[in-house]
């Protein structure tokens, strides 16, 4: 089954070729292998992969018959009795779906989130690139080796020479250049120049023949092990990007008049009605027109959510139960889980701007370094030969495909490791904008709290024996006030009115004022203000008599909302808002990528540090409203700072319009906005992930760069003037590849 789970009866069993879960009942390919028994795979590409790696021919490829229709059945705990979803076999006819609907509820299990995208095994090398791989490393290597023979074997380094250039343009050729990578002449040209030299030192008799032959012979050695490191680098994001595409590789079915079509994800429009049923998936990004459904939001995510009417959902999202008639925003490969993924010019590795600076770097630099080494050379009076194989030995030394792929790799591991998250980058520009932010905003209501506050005091100001009375009249008087309001605050108190069978005051002229409150006039005729002190002190009435309970009741971390009636506060409202899981987690993490996190909020100051203190957040921005807080944004960026809001479309519109990257969280697969990053899911932890991932990359990338241009640009110094032979470029351009791998491997 696609989403791992097993059929009754079955044992778990993984496929040997990318490590995912098979059913080995309803696995579509088997093969018996000598001595190992069955191995089952979950499609044709992994065994023969799997294979041809071991020497078999893939041609016995024998596929399993059609599985058979089976019942599951699954249990939900709210309603304790069983759901049962009838999984048709590829030959069954379509059952009656009107009728089918009436008396099942179709649902199919989650996938089970698997660590990361990148957690594939990588795909086995070709055995005719590991015989090239050997043929040439060993030629290459015995050119200077075979100098242990004596003077007899000089004639042979040469021939020697030019077969492991040989292999080297054989498996640069044969292998499908990546677009992350520098030009193949890169690698190629400075080689060759070593081995033109080699061969024209030899048929001139020149004294330095044996070393010029040495080096060429290392140069075309290094070149392929180089090459061969890339490629096995690169094989599991390779392996990954294919399982991207062959996940999303659904068909959708488009609305067309009175009739649904069929058609591929690329064959989609955007504005186009797509339907989408239990148990299929997603096959375009979009915003919900219709329906409500449970839905696994993104690929390899390990919750389930409730997506209603307006919400985004993206391509690759699993619909548990009912149907979900969505609008096409993105199709293609402008879908959010493809575009940077897999498309070429718009691939992370390609056009993330370090990456591309390193890759045209290590592609011009070449010819303005061989081309200063040899002006130097003819400076100094060398020979023809000495020149060509000084500028060759300079450009093996700067040229360094190996820092140019790894850095690219840097950054699509990463982004392969946010979509694993659920999280998508607007472009490379914004990935790499992430990175360098160092203050973070959190606008409190909905992001690091609940958003649904609960009412835990209600106090009239001199009650008196008569105070519970008097505490129903403040709670009729604020629901009344608050019935038009769709606030956190006019929720809690018309829900704690119906708990409490409080009938709400029939109040008139009622208008809100955003973020600070409502007036009315109540069923007496009286004014009637609803809010907190900002509203109370621009509608002129006193707050003195509710001061100090005001202020110990904000030092606890609740929200105070006073109900004054005529010229006076009749009473106090407390409520209590709790953090959102992962809260404290996210906030860690701010501090671990040494990123300032800033609680923005519209409560009192008492309040909101409560709050921030309980978050190990020290810096806070209080009683900010919500029209002055891309103003209160601003200003915090301009310092020189680089600000990043975390927050919710719409309602932090204006400060995620003013930053500098805005994380918007649940709007992956929406319409286009100016924002940053946007999120599948609404995990304030996600969105922490969506900064530090960046930040942690860009100190790999500086690391990697480090390491592998230090020791090329010594060996190009020396080289150039002299002090080492040429021998010293090869094997610095290898150690430098070997560190990057490594610390590639270990990030």
């Amino acid at each position: 089954m696609r989403n791992g789970a097993l059929s009754p009866g079955a044992s778990a069993s993984t496929c040997p070729g990318c490590g995912r879960a098979v059913d080995p009942l309803r696995a579509g390919h088997v093969a018996a292998i000598e001595d190992r028994g069955f191995h089952y795979f979950c499609r044709a590409a992994c065994k023969d992969e799997y294979l041809r790696a071991r020497g078999r021919p893939p041609e016995d490829d024998v596929e399993t018959a059609a599985p058979p229709a089976v019942v599951e059945v699954e249990v939900i705990p709210e309603r304790a009795s069983p759901l049962v979803a009838y999984v048709p076999a590829p030959s069954d006819p379509p059952p009656d779906s009107a009728g089918l609907s009436e008396r099942l509820a179709v649902t199919q299990a989650p996938a089970p989130r698997r660590k990361s995208v990148l957690a594939s095994s990588a795909r086995p090398s070709d055995r005719a690139s590991n015989i090239i791989d050997a043929v040439g490393i060993i030629a290459g290597t015995l050119a200077p080796a075979i100098g242990l023979l004596g003077s007899v074997a000089d004639a042979a380094r040469p021939p020697l020479v030019v077969a492991a250039w040989g292999m080297l343009l054989l498996r640069v050729q044969g292998a499908r250049r990546d677009a992350a990578d520098p030009h193949p002449w890169v690698v190629l040209g400075p080689t060759a120049g070593a081995a033109v030299a080699a061969v024209w030192a030899h048929l001139e008799g020149d004294p330095r023949d044996a070393a010029v032959s040495a080096f060429a012979g290392l140069a075309c050695a290094v070149a392929i092990a180089v090459e061969a490191l890339v490629a096995r680098a690169r094989g599991r994001l390779q392996v990954a990007r294919e399982r991207l595409e062959q996940e999303l590789d659904v068909t959708a079915r488009v609305i067309h008049g009175d009739e649904t079509v069929p058609l591929s994800a690329y064959d989609v429009r955007p504005g186009e009605q797509v339907v989408v049923d239990a148990g299929e998936v997603v096959a375009v990004d979009a915003a919900i027109a219709a329906g409500e459904a449970r839905v696994v939001p993104f690929l390899d995510a390990s919750t389930e959510v409730v997506k209603r009417e307006g919400d985004p959902i993206v391509a690759g999202a699993r619909v548990l139960s009912s149907r979900l008639r969505l609008t096409a925003t993105w199709c293609g490969r402008e879908r959010a889980w493809i575009k940077l993924a897999t498309d070429g010019p718009t691939r992370i590795d390609v056009a993330a701007p370090t990456a591309r600076w390193v890759r045209l770097g290590v592609e011009r630099g070449v010819l303005v370094v061989a081309g200063a080494v040899g002006l130097v050379a003819v400076v100094a009076n060398g020979t023809p030969v000495e020149i060509l194989a000084s500028m060759s030995a300079a450009a093996l030394a700067f040229g360094s495909k190996a820092l140019a792929s790894f850095v690219a790799m840097h950054f699509a591991r990463a982004h392969l490791e946010a979509l694993s998250s659920g999280i998508t980058y607007k472009d490379a520009r914004a990935f790499e904008r992430a990175g360098s932010a160092n203050v973070a905003v959190l606008s409190a209501r909905g992001t690091v709290l609940l958003g649904e506050p609960e009412i835990v005091a209600i106090e009239p100001i001199g009650g008196g024996r008569a105070g519970d009375a008097e505490a129903m009249r403040v709670l009729a008087l604020a629901a009344g006030a608050e019935t038009g309001s769709t606030h956190p605050f006019a929720a809690a108190i018309l829900r704690a009115a119906r708990t409490r069978a409080v009938r709400p005051d029939c109040v008139r002229n009622a208008a809100g004022r955003s973020g600070l409150g409502v007036t009315a006039l109540a069923s007496s005729g009286e004014r009637l203000v609803v809010g907190g002190r900002s509203i109370m002190l621009a509608e002129k009435i006193g707050v003195a008599s509710a001061d100090a309970r005001i202020g110990e009741l904000e030092g606890e971390g609740r929200s105070v909302l006073l109900v004054a009636l005529g010229d006076r506060v009749v009473g106090i409202i407390a409520l209590q808002d709790g953090l959102r899981a992962g809260a404290r987690a996210a906030v860690q993490r701010f501090l671990d990528a040494r990123i300032e996190p800033v609680l923005l909020s519209g409560e009192a100051r008492e309040t909101c540090e409560t709050i921030g203190r309980a978050l190990d957040i020290e810096h806070v921005r209080p009683e900010v409203l919500p029209a002055d807080r891309g103003a209160e944004v601003r200003a915090l960026g301009d310092g020189g700072s680089v600000v990043a809001v975390l927050g919710h479309v719409p309602g932090d519109d204006g400060a995620l319009g003013a930053a500098d990257v805005a994380v918007a969280m649940a709007a992956a697969g929406s319409t286009p906005g100016e924002w940053a990053v946007a999120l599948a899911s609404d995990d304030v932890r996600d969105a922490a992930l969506a900064l530090a991932i960046p930040h942690v990359t860009r100190v790999r990338v500086r690391t990697a760069i480090a390491l592998g241009a230090v020791p090329g640009l010594v060996a190009l110094l020396a080289v150039g003037f002299g002090v080492a032979p040429l021998a010293v470029a090869p094997l610095a351009a290898l150690v430098g590849a070997v560190a990057v791998a490594l610390h590639a491997r270990e990030s």
